[in-house]
């Protein structure tokens, strides 16, 4: 009797794997805050349809403008920095809930969060490149 060896289909690197060829358009949509963003909070609403997918690549796209702590435009001469890992500074909490349910943990310290996740997580070849849309920095301490 002869041994047979077979290999899981999980394990198979060489399968040829399935190609999606049944996505006949792809559409982005801009979707705006539901109140004026003067508020605390930023609330986007995105309705679900039945008959697309609803990819959620969301990119949030932030227009600010640095002022003085007297509210005056800043100088071309003064001396100013902005936080490291600014993006993700901005907001104390991040939330993304799908019909009415929470789909991640949320705390009150997204920024710190965030933070640390970025510092522990990525290496240098990551900072020095995707990591800049974020306005990451290695600090060497010595300024």
């Amino acid at each position: 009797m002869t041994e047979v060896t077979s290999i899981s289909i999980q394990f198979d690197i060489f399968m040829q794997r399935p190609i999606q060829t049944a996505v006949q358009c792809t559409v982005e949509t801009v979707y705006k805050p539901l109140a004026p963003v003067e508020q605390n909070d930023l609330e986007f609403l995105i309705p679900g349809v039945s008959y697309t997918y609803i990819d959620l690549d969301i990119k949030l796209y932030v227009r600010g403008k640095m002022v003085s702590s007297s509210e005056k435009d800043v100088d071309l001469t003064d001396s100013t920095a902005v936080a490291n890992n600014l993006i993700h500074s901005l907001f104390s909490q991040c939330r993304v809930m799908i019909n009415g349910v929470p789909d991640t943990q949320s705390h009150e310290h997204y920024n710190y969060h965030a933070y640390l996740e970025t510092f522990l997580t990525y290496g240098t070849d990551a900072v020095y490149s995707h990591l800049f849309n974020s306005y990451w920095y290695l600090d060497f301490g010595d300024m």
